[in-house]
């Protein structure tokens, strides 16, 4: 189906418009994905800087609760004094809740005010007794339930003597809400959030709805939540809120916490927009004005191919009176008119030496199909010449055989019952010595009518010719005989195909090894045709010669043993027979020379 020019012009803008747009809508999810980074690339230098502050409230917390556990009364775990130096440390305006003070095994567990049994009251005194053991500083689990309107850390110091001996424990109770109140004042894009969890991956403190996440496990099972020193130092995640962000994340070794830092990637998408909505309107109106442009060209364009075609369809109605100069405004199509005027002469000169050439031509194929004629009877006679001595030979066997068992006749009065076998053994060779020769009179015939023939018949009247030279070479022939259509063609013309195949594989294998000398002959039936290949076993055609091997005179024999016709006889006859002949390198290495002929 035909189009106009127009409306390929049309459709080619339609399409590249969408290219355009996809290649656009492409461009804007890289800068999406550029956008996310960014925001990956500024969430971990937040959480940097988040958990540079958490760890400054932290070592002030540790400074307080190290200087309160030097402080003798302490060091002698004298609760009465104790009190005065904690007291003043605690309150709802301090910075701690409440403060706790043990023996090394936790024992006479005192508390400066009375703890909430759901906050403070969950504090272990193994915990305790475990920070004693060590020696070193600890931040406890988050104490307090689900349920609990209340959260808090215990900061825990070991309390030594003078000597250096751990004698007790400190624990300063610290309300989760005062690192909320941190988290709350770090400024951040509308959305974004900071979550600060422990290796539980319990929620120490957010900075959104703390009360509804604060003392709860992240949302997962235990096989995806991984352990904190695993966490990536960005990555993109979907939080608890079911809101997708781009996080940072970095340990505070003090508790050990993770800290993340998420930013919404919803404020990626927005930044975005703008760029997107300034590149679609810039697309769109650069392919509006070259679809106006296009448009305008393709008019001119139009009016001057209609003029050439009417210039065109004078030539093709047989007009060939010179045209007039013209001009259209366009280079190319001025050249395409001085061009249809520069045929016209050339044709009109043309014409006259049209006629002689063809006259010409049709003498020089004649004489062409004389000599191909001629070719053919004369590689035929050639072929028959190569067949004598294998023939003399087929009837000289049989030949001996009459004369031998005639001669045992002649020894007999009667004939006996081992004189009839040697009679029908005579038979049998002389009728096979008669269809020898038969077989050879009928290739020698001239024929040149086409007639209905059997490539299985073909292929056995050849047999009969060759297969004795072929059994006293050693070599082993194969046949796969599956062809029953039937060809119209040229009896003889055919044998002489198939024996120029045969005596080629013979003399391709003839001199290998043994177990090597095979040949096989294959008829198949296509559709509308009948094919026969012969496939030998030696080392097939250079891949050089190929190209050359159905040229006249051309062989790859040693000089002396090949004529260089027999190939090109064969192309001859199968094409005048309206059939393909060809070569092919077998999955042997050998060489498979077919023909194919169309069936009637």
């Amino acid at each position: 189906m035909a189009f106009s020019l127009r409306q390929q012009v049309l459709a080619l803008s339609a399409a590249l418009t969408l290219v355009v747009i996809a290649a656009l809508l492409y461009a804007s999810r890289l800068t999406y994905q550029e956008q996310v980074r960014q925001l990956q690339d500024e969430a971990v230098a937040m959480t940097t800087t988040v958990v540079a502050y958490l760890e400054r409230h932290l070592q002030t917390a540790d400074v307080v609760g190290q200087t309160a556990a030097r402080h003798p009364a302490l060091q002698r775990l004298a609760m009465d004094h104790a009190g005065d130096v904690l007291r003043p440390l605690i309150g709802p305006d301090r910075s701690f809740l409440n403060a706790v003070v043990a023996d090394v095994e936790a024992r006479s567990l005192a508390w400066m005010a009375p703890p909430a049994a759901d906050v403070e009251g969950q504090l272990s005194r193994e915990w305790l007794a475990g920070v004693a053991a060590n020696g070193r500083p600890a931040a406890s689990p988050v104490l307090g339930s689900a349920d609990s309107a209340a959260h808090v850390l215990v900061l825990a110091q070991p309390i030594r003597d003078r000597e250096g001996t751990a004698v007790g424990v400190l624990g300063l109770a610290v309300h989760l809400e005062l690192l909320e109140r941190v988290l709350t004042r770090i400024p951040l894009p509308a959305g974004s959030v900071i979550t600060v969890t422990d290796e539980r991956n319990v929620v120490v403190a957010r900075s959104l709805e703390s009360s509804r996440y604060v003392g709860r496990p992240v949302e997962g099972t235990p096989a995806t939540l991984r352990p904190l020193r695993e966490v990536p130092r960005a990555d993109l995640r979907t939080g608890v809120d079911g809101v997708e962000r781009a996080s940072g994340n970095a340990i505070v070794e003090r508790g050990p916490w993770l800290v993340s830092v998420g930013i919404p990637t919803a404020v990626a998408a927005a930044r975005t927009a703008p760029i997107y909505r300034r590149d679609f309107a810039i697309v769109l109106g650069a392919m509006g004005v070259i679809l106006g442009l296009a448009l305008f060209l393709v008019h001119r364009w139009l009016a001057a191919l209609h003029e050439v075609g009417r210039a065109a369809e004078r030539v093709s109605e047989g007009d060939l009176s010179p045209l007039e100069p013209g001009h259209f405004g366009s280079t190319e199509i001025d050249q395409l008119h001085t061009g249809i005027v520069g045929m016209i002469n050339s044709l009109r000169e043309a014409q006259e030496a049209v006629t002689a050439q063809m006259s010409e031509e049709r003498r020089v194929r004649e004489e062409k199909e004389l000599l191909q004629r001629q070719l053919i009877r004369q590689e035929r006679l050639a072929a028959i010449g190569v067949l004598v001595s294998g023939v003399a030979h087929e009837l000289n066997n049989p030949l001996q055989a009459i004369m031998g068992f005639a001669e045992l006749l002649q020894l007999h009065e009667d004939v006996p019952e081992a004189v009839r076998q040697d009679l029908s053994l005579i038979r049998r060779e002389s009728a096979r010595a008669s269809g020898i020769i038969r077989n050879l009179q009928r290739f020698g015939r001239q024929t040149s009518e086409p007639s209905p023939v059997r490539l299985t018949d073909v292929v056995a009247s050849v047999l009969e010719l060759r297969q004795r030279k072929i059994e006293s070479q050693g070599i082993r022939l194969d046949i796969e005989d599956q062809s029953e259509a039937r060809v119209s063609a040229v009896f003889t013309e055919l044998q002489q195909v198939v024996l120029n195949f045969l005596i080629n594989a013979e003399q391709a294998v003839e001199a290998l090894d043994t177990p090597r000398r095979r040949v096989k002959i294959r008829t198949s039936d296509g559709r509308n045709s009948a094919r026969l290949e012969v496939e030998d076993h030696g080392d097939g055609v250079p891949p050089a010669d190929e190209a050359k091997l159905f040229q006249p005179f051309f062989t790859t024999k040693p000089v002396g043993e090949g004529t260089g016709l027999g190939l090109s006889v064969s192309y001859g006859i199968i094409t005048s027979h309206g059939g393909e002949i060809g070569y092919r390198r077998s999955h042997t290495g050998g060489a498979v020379f077919y023909f194919e002929l169309p069936t009637r």
